[in-house]
């Protein structure tokens, strides 16, 4: 059997090193990620009464939107890890004494992240949509079978958006009320507050929204003047409800289209609308994120080499540090689109301009053998000292 070439060899080895963090911090991430969802989780099960079983799906579809932050993440730190540890067992070293560079080492770190990219891509374009819409269509079939959600008594209930909602009794039937008041906010010019002896929730599947419809009861209405209010009564009163964060109608949100929908929905829009805006930061953001993915495995690599004796909590704090600096640039960048009026198809790809510089200057010091900043740590420390000592 003819045995493989050296550099397939090594490549073959230094892929092996890196998955194996990677495996292990996507784990931990995830599984951190998803614990901080497990209160609205909890409270779901407990106060909301929905099934077990529909929980579970839920916790499936939020997956795919997860691992859209956690694989670039885990990527980062897995090239981290497994190059300190080259790095501190000289490894890294006797390959640059067999005759390897490090633009020669380049090619295993930059399939791995390009497979990375390509995960990412596909999470961003297909799977957190799908996650998206699976939800929106779960909790949908849930209201129609528990319209009340587990409405307690006398407890202030602020489930619904810009809406506060009391009621004093919930008799056996399923949905009925008593002692209802309301305090509805959706209108921010005009506010108002409702009660009503009896009521009664139910889901209207032509509108696909809640309606709680309430008997012998009066609205209050003011305006921007303490003078300005008036009372009416009434016997029936309908007042249409949305408990999710997303609404319950058959319009599509930006969140649940795929790459193809979002691009076809951006040319329909007039350029500079609100919804032009919306859906080009949408669009581009998806595709930057994959595009950011590459940028921190790229530079993950000069910060490994150059890590010295450093352990492996260094090097996880260095990648987790890395990334969310990525991240918070990234975030501030696109939102520039609606509060600075940036161009939408220009300002989520900021943040990858502004790291590109960075793995350019890196990995030209790297190459080099030039130490990552122009001052060391230990020349730092001597003119704190110094300056210590002057005092």
């Amino acid at each position: 059997m003819r045995p493989s070439p050296l550099p397939a060899i090594i490549y073959r080895y230094l892929l092996l090193e890196i998955l194996t963090p990677f495996g292990a911090s996507l784990l931990a991430f995830t599984t951190i990620v998803f614990l901080g969802r497990m209160m609205r989780v909890t409270q779901m099960i407990v106060v909301k009464g929905v099934g077990l079983m529909e929980v579970l799906k839920s916790c499936v579809y939020l997956f795919p939107y997860l691992l859209v932050f956690t694989l670039p993440m885990a990527a980062t730190v897995g090239i981290l890890l497994a190059l300190m540890r080259l790095s501190v067992d000289h490894e890294v070293i006797a390959l640059k004494t067999s005759g390897m560079s490090y633009v020669q080492m380049l090619p295993p770190i930059l399939g791995f992240s390009l497979a990375t990219a390509i995960l990412a891509l596909f999470f961003t374009a297909y799977g957190a949509p799908w996650g998206q819409k699976a939800t929106k269509d779960l909790m949908m079939e849930v209201v129609k079978r528990r319209a009340d959600l587990g409405i307690q008594e006398q407890v202030f209930n602020t489930d619904f958006q810009d809406l506060m909602l009391f009621v004093n009794r919930v008799p056996a039937p399923p949905g009925h009320l008593e002692g209802i008041f309301i305090y509805d906010s959706r209108d921010k010019d005009n506010p108002h507050t409702v009660f009503a002896k009896k009521g009664q929730l139910s889901f209207d599947p032509a509108r696909k929204t809640l309606l709680l419809h309430l008997a012998e009861g009066r609205v209050i209405r003011w305006g921007e003047g303490l003078s300005r209010w008036q009372t009416v009564e009434f016997k029936n009163y309908q007042l249409p409800l949305q408990l999710f964060s997303f609404r319950l109608k058959d319009k599509v949100s930006e969140d649940e289209m795929n790459l193809g929908e979002l691009w076809r929905s951006v040319g329909r829009e007039t350029p500079g609308t609100e919804g032009h805006i919306r859906l080009a930061v949408e669009l581009n953001r998806r595709l930057a994120l994959p595009c950011g993915a590459i940028l921190l495995c790229l530079i993950a690599m000069p910060l490994g080499m150059s890590a010295g004796h450093h352990g492996r909590t260094w090097g996880l704090i260095l990648g987790l540090a890395v990334f969310l600096v990525y991240y918070v640039v990234f975030t501030a960048s696109w939102r520039l689109a609606f509060s600075a009026r940036l161009n939408p198809h220009l300002a989520p790809w900021i943040a990858n301009f502004l790291f590109s510089g960075v793995a350019v200057y890196l990995w030209s010091r790297m190459v080099r053998e030039l130490p990552l900043l122009p001052i060391s740590w230990a020349l730092w420390q001597e003119r704190l000292l110094k300056v210590k000592s002057k005092k």
